[in-house]
């Protein structure tokens, strides 16, 4: 009996805020939408690829330099964000972003034994960030031969437009309606429990704990 009466409870607690639970969630919802579309700005990524690759014919030396490109990935990830790199490639941009801004905007990444890196550049302009990672790509082919003494990086793949990346307005929006939802619920929780007011017969019953023989109607 009491655990049907618990379910009630809460059924009644329901339909009592109904209007609490829908509303709440749809301000939140809409006002977080409309910040998302008109208050955030939006980042675009970019990216490239470039392989650590040695021209050689010898099957012998071939599997040395293998080994050997290997252990320059991690190298050539740093010499990547370098500022001997970015200071050139914001020369290059006629300095519209500083070479920190630009090591800021890119990160490289590479998988464990792969004589591959992934240079990613995420900028505020989709086509920037297009920009940006090709000539990071390109200015570090370029200048490896001058830092290193080797020629053994090539492009292998240019970036394309950058890809929209944040904010995303649905799954900002769908949290924004959660986190409504979730206000609106303690917000119903706490009448329920400091409302001390005894409203009907049940209320009577619950509070002393004794039958109740008769009510008088409002006229």
């Amino acid at each position: 009996m009491e655990t049907k009466l618990d379910y009630r409870q809460i059924l009644n607690t329901i339909k009592k805020n109904l209007w609490l639970l829908i509303t709440l969630p749809l301000i939140f919802g809409i006002l977080v939408f409309a910040g998302t579309h008109f208050l955030i700005k939006p980042k675009y990524e970019s990216s490239t690829q470039i392989i650590v690759n040695q021209k050689e014919k010898d099957d012998q030396m071939l599997a040395q330099q293998l080994q050997s490109d290997l252990q320059l990935v991690n190298t050539y990830s740093e010499i990547i964000r370098s500022p001997r790199i970015m200071d050139e490639v914001s020369k290059d941009l006629k300095n519209k972003y500083s070479g920190s801004q630009l090591s800021n905007m890119t990160t490289v990444e590479s998988a464990a034994q792969s004589q591959i890196l992934k240079i990613k550049v995420i900028t505020h302009n989709e086509k920037d960030s297009k920009i940006i990672a090709n000539k990071v790509a390109n200015t570090f082919k370029k200048e490896i031969d001058n830092i290193m003494k080797v020629d053994n990086v090539s492009v292998l793949s240019k970036a394309g437009n950058g890809v929209k990346i944040y904010p995303k307005p649905m799954t900002n929006t769908l949290l924004g309606a959660l986190i409504g939802l979730v206000i609106a619920i303690f917000i119903a929780a706490a009448r329920e429990l400091f409302d001390k007011r005894i409203k009907d017969e049940e209320d009577v019953e619950k509070i002393l704990d004794l039958p109740v023989l008769g009510a008088i109607n409002r006229f």
